[in-house]
């Protein structure tokens, strides 16, 4: 995957002192000069006795306001659907609030709801080892430091990459290791598609991979979004956090190469 995401280790790595193994084809690490993320997402979900309320929330704008000076207190809400003979209701049961605050460039964001903290990089992505592990790192001490966390039950992260390809109609062969899963009477040029797949990892690790085709009304381009997703479930301590969220981003890189031939990643600029 694109800016510093390594994954150099031999056919089965082992994570989280044995807890979690994955079992993925080891490829050569690469760095881009333009990768295609356009964003990235880290969610860390705590346990508290109660979730935070507004009041509570609200603590943390003094802390977040220098790095995020655009702050915004939204109401969360579930939407219930009570389905009839005759009609399909939509009822909303409020579950509470969430900050979310961006920088003054709107690139970075950090959200903190009742029992979570998120945070949002979108394009350009900076890197792991530059900025985003430890923008993570940070936003989370501060929320420690504030009210007392010390239990994770689910740690995310999330790229979403969109890849341009210079063609259209596209003959995807050309362009992705993978095929698409239709009959062959459809032929290999063409077409819109969206596929969604998951699969434990093992552990504790799940991955959730949605792989599309996006609309465009540019004549010589097909846009498609290659969205990945590895999280973990389970009860950890934010001590150690800092191995979790190696443990769901190493098979990032792996599972990103694996979709792509030469003839896309030159579309980013490797790095030699």
């Amino acid at each position: 995957m694109a800016g510093n995401l390594f994954y150099e280790r031999e056919e089965t790595a082992e994570i989280l002192n044995g807890e979690i193994m994955i079992g993925l084809q080891s490829r050569q690490a690469m760095k881009y000069v333009r990768p295609p993320i356009n964003e990235a997402i880290c969610e860390i979900h705590f346990l508290l006795p109660f979730p935070l309320d507004q009041t509570q929330i609200e603590r943390i704008q003094p802390v977040w306001q220098a790095n995020y000076p655009s702050q915004q207190m939204v109401a969360e809400q579930n939407v219930q659907l009570q389905l009839s003979m005759d009609k399909v209701d939509a009822k909303s049961i409020p579950v509470g609030h969430k900050l979310i605050a961006r920088s003054a460039d709107g690139k970075n964001l950090a959200q903190l709801g009742g029992t979570l903290v998120a945070i949002n990089r979108l394009n350009p992505y900076p890197g792991w080892e530059e900025s985003f592990r430890d923008t993570i790192l940070a936003r989370v001490a501060e929320a420690v430091n504030l009210y007392g966390i010390q239990d994770l039950d689910r740690v995310g992260l999330r790229y979403i990459n969109k890849v341009d390809l210079p063609e259209k109609p596209v003959k995807w062969s050309d362009w992705f290791a993978v095929s698409l899963p239709v009959p062959e009477d459809f032929g290999e040029r063409g077409g819109m598609f969206q596929f969604h797949f998951e699969q434990p990892m093992g552990g504790e690790l799940h991955a959730l991979i949605n792989f599309l085709s996006l609309p465009t009304t540019l004549e010589k381009t097909t846009s498609v979004i290659l969205d990945i997703d590895l999280v973990w479930h389970g009860f950890g301590k934010v001590s150690e956090l800092a191995t979790t969220l190696e443990a769901v981003h190493a098979p990032h890189h792996n599972l990103f190469e694996a979709y792509l031939l030469d003839k896309t990643r030159n579309l980013f600029q490797i790095k030699h």
